[in-house]
């Protein structure tokens, strides 16, 4: 029944957990022969007034004064600093570890990205190569929002990030059935993606990282839960697309061989989670805010059994996202605070 409940929550969890968020860092390169940080609005572009917002790095500070335009790309570089068109301060970044912030006009972080940080994803990006960048992958389908940053060996400044893979296949249930719904994931070290289904069997995962993937899935057909996972790993390189990745799962409780563990599982308990697991693996858990920014972090190491995690008492009411994640594997839940 544990089990039965976490997974009739999957394809809504996934949803809750990535709520709809504006990101506008795009691409970040440290080549000493054009160090960079490029602006977008992603995934829906939009115009922004930035003026009175700040790009922060651990060592440097400018303030932009532009309005970014619908599907514009912006380029803070020093050429751009020494024209003050678009912002004026310094841009330093450190080409072995550094973290980029960007603050709006009244001082909240609008978005961010540090380096290198495993396994990437929204907020963490892998070390910029020399030469090449990070670039950033963003899109949204009614499953909920797949963020990702990846190694670019080819930076394009001021124009739509590229050299990103791809895997696609099918996933059906058991005898072949198209699922009501479905949610695929793709995640590795060098990053993470997924594709939401809704009653079809095609599926592609975009804006992945060269690097090796395990793919899972997930989804409910009639009522009846499915999940598994995909025997082997896929690795792809830059700009690939790898086809054919078919994934027929079983029905929950039909499996011969164990299909993606639902644990980590996570429950609110006032202001308070309980995070549950059988101790095989460590579990890490990730808070949220409305607008999809990270507000704290828990390495727990290996559950087992049930572990307590109190909310700070500095954390204001409002609404949050919790995700819990071992390995491949997550749970989340929405949290409100009073």
């Amino acid at each position: 029944m544990f089990k039965l409940m976490a997974c009739l929550f999957f394809a809504a969890a996934v949803a809750a957990a990535n709520p709809y968020v504006l990101t506008v860092l795009n691409e970040v390169s440290v080549d000493p022969a054009h160090k960079f940080v490029e602006l977008h609005g992603a995934p829906d572009n939009q115009s922004i007034d930035l003026h009175g917002w700040q790009l922060v790095t651990t060592t440097s500070a400018c303030t932009l004064t532009h309005y970014l335009q619908y599907n514009e790309f912006v380029v803070i570089d020093s050429e751009a600093l020494a024209l003050g068109e678009v912002a004026h301060g310094t841009l330093r970044l450190n080409p072995l570890e550094d973290s980029i912030t960007l603050f709006d006009s009244a001082g909240r972080v609008a978005d961010w990205v540090c380096y290198p940080r495993y396994p990437t994803g929204h907020g963490k990006g892998p070390l910029p190569p020399i030469p090449g960048s990070i670039a950033f992958w963003n899109y949204d389908d009614f499953e909920g929002q797949s963020m990702n940053w990846y190694v670019d060996s080819t930076p394009t400044p001021g124009s739509d990030n590229d050299d990103h893979s791809s895997i696609a296949g099918t996933v059906t249930g058991t005898g072949g059935v198209t699922l009501d719904e479905a949610c695929v994931y793709a995640s590795g070290t060098g990053g993470c993606g997924l594709c939401g289904l809704y009653q079809q069997t095609g599926y592609t995962i975009s804006g992945l990282g060269a690097g090796t993937y395990e793919v899972s899935a997930g989804g409910i057909y009639n009522g009846h839960v499915y999940q598994g996972v995909y025997p082997e790993s896929v690795t792809v390189g830059y700009s690939q697309a790898v086809s054919g990745i078919d994934l027929v799962i079983p029905s929950i409780g039909v499996a011969e061989a164990p299909s993606t563990p639902t644990l980590p599982f996570v429950r609110v308990a006032g202001r308070a989670l309980l995070v549950s697991s059988d101790g095989t693996a460590p579990v890490s858990v990730q808070i949220y805010n409305q607008v999809g920014s990270r507000v704290n972090e828990y390495y727990l190491g290996p559950v087992r059994g049930e572990k307590r995690i109190e909310f700070p008492k500095t954390l204001a009411p409002g609404i949050y996202f919790a995700v819990a994640r071992r390995g491949a594997c997550r749970n989340s839940v929405k949290v409100v605070l009073w």
